[in-house]
């Protein structure tokens, strides 16, 4: 665990970590932090309590973070981004089609002094202040630079924020401290924790494998979609049931009559379609190697729903043809390589399509 520095809470920043590491600095390596969550991180309050903190304490927290930060980093230079309320985030409230882009912010009571802190922290230390897109964009658009111009170990991403995992190259884990490498593909994987409520399977990865995932399962903290549910017939071949696998076998046996093959299908085509949680997004990804087959998998299951089901409007009911909402929702959860383009992830699949 952190320190308090004279009585400020640091718990949050390599709160997983049993001993902090800090590794010989980089000379030119620059941490790009993520300080909307560190200005929401330094400036909260708990509720009901008699220890409140002062905007002086709040901004000593701040220091000590980014200090840290860029110790636990291996960096010579910090660069802190953050998404004023001004910003037009990206385009993605207009982009948005199945569910309205951060709805489920509206009205969420913020720490008295978040915005006092983000302008404080913009002028503090180096950053940018985003207005044409979200600081998670301006993160991940350095870091591809850095990459195609050959300088990726001088660029490394500190972010809790687990969409900009889907970013390749280095990131410093918030929870232990520790630098990872990530790959352009990557990989996504399960992992079972034990709650009170029994065990709960979460779904996990990074890399290009990992937007794939969000695809499918999308995303609770922006109000993400993702797909909206598995179809019936897909179901019938990844989880058949005993019902349907006689059905399957009635249907390969010689000699049925056309009524009774009719009847059958029916059955097939009748089962009723399932919500995408991580053990079923894991189940259809999973084992996909290549950035091209993971594409023309995740199309086919957008397809496949908006033929059967079809897709509305968020705002006004109104149709929606699925390959509008196939693209709306990898414009929003995609972490672009060029911050201030809508359709940034159209480049992204010319390339592996």
């Amino acid at each position: 665990m952190l320190p308090n520095f004279e009585g400020i809470d640091l718990d949050g920043l390599a709160y997983e970590a049993d001993k902090i590491d800090f590794p010989e600095p980089v000379h030119g390596r620059t941490v790009h932090i993520d300080a909307d969550f560190l200005a929401y991180q330094v400036s909260y309050e708990k509720e009901d309590t008699a220890d409140v903190k002062t905007f002086e304490d709040m901004k000593h927290n701040a220091e000590i973070a980014v200090e840290t930060l860029q110790a636990l980093a291996g960096a010579t230079a910090v660069h802190l981004h953050l998404t004023p309320a001004t910003s037009n985030k990206g385009n993605r409230g207009q982009l948005a089609v199945i569910k309205e882009y951060q709805a489920n912010r509206k009205d969420k009571p913020k720490p008295r002094y978040l915005h006092i802190m983000r302008k404080w922290l913009s002028e503090r230390f180096p950053g940018t202040l985003h207005e044409l897109c979200e600081a998670d964009d301006g993160m991940s658009s350095a870091q591809y630079l850095a990459i195609k111009e050959g300088r990726s170990n001088l660029s490394i991403i500190a972010s809790k924020d687990k969409d900009l995992r889907m970013v390749p190259g280095l990131h410093l884990d918030w929870d232990t401290g520790t630098i990872r490498e990530y790959d352009a593909f990557g990989a996504i994987s399960i992992i079972e924790k034990q709650t009170s409520n029994g065990i709960v399977k979460k779904l996990t990865g990074y890399g290009h494998k990992w937007f794939w995932a969000q695809m499918l399962t999308g995303d609770t903290a922006d109000n993400i979609s993702g797909l909206p549910k598995i179809s019936g017939r897909v179901l019938n071949v990844l989880q058949p049931t005993k019902a349907i696998l006689k059905v399957k076998e009635e249907l390969a046996q010689p000699g049925i009559s056309d009524k009774k093959r009719k009847d059958l299908e029916q059955v097939l085509a009748s089962r009723t379609s399932k919500s995408v949680g991580p053990a079923m997004a894991f189940d259809l990804i999973g084992k996909l190697n290549t950035e091209k087959s993971c594409y023309h998998a995740v199309k086919e299951l957008y397809k496949l729903y908006g033929e059967e089901t079809g897709y509305q409007h968020w705002s006004d009911g109104s149709s929606v043809p699925w390959g509008k909402a196939f693209l709306s929702e990898a414009q929003l959860l995609w972490m672009r390589e060029n911050p201030h383009n809508d359709n940034c992830v159209l480049d992204y699949w010319r390339q592996i399509a």
